[in-house]
């Protein structure tokens, strides 16, 4: 993998907020298809690149997954009451 770009704060920001509220979201990834998930919480791991955990079901199995933040694009939530709609987190 490449080496990691640290994500804007602001960006940040919102990662934590979706985390906290617990937010389905809609994620677009670089080089991958979209997926919807739930936003678990964050991570910094020992190398300091920065993870989000997400909660996916699959064929009625609930699976954990790590996305490493700058191979995000974007995220929407999917409730429309949500606190923020798209959010453009790496180009």
């Amino acid at each position: 993998m490449q080496p990691y770009i640290t994500v804007n704060c602001h960006c940040h920001d919102y990662l934590e907020l979706a985390c906290m509220r617990g937010y389905q979201l809609k994620i677009e990834l670089h080089n991958k298809a979209p997926l919807t998930a739930q936003a678990i919480t964050l991570i910094t791991k020992a190398d300091k690149t920065e993870w989000l955990i997400v909660k996916q079901v699959v064929k009625q199995n609930n699976s954990l997954n790590e996305i490493r933040l700058d191979q995000i694009i974007a995220i929407t939530p999917i409730d429309t009451a949500a606190d923020f709609k798209r959010i453009t987190i790496a180009p």
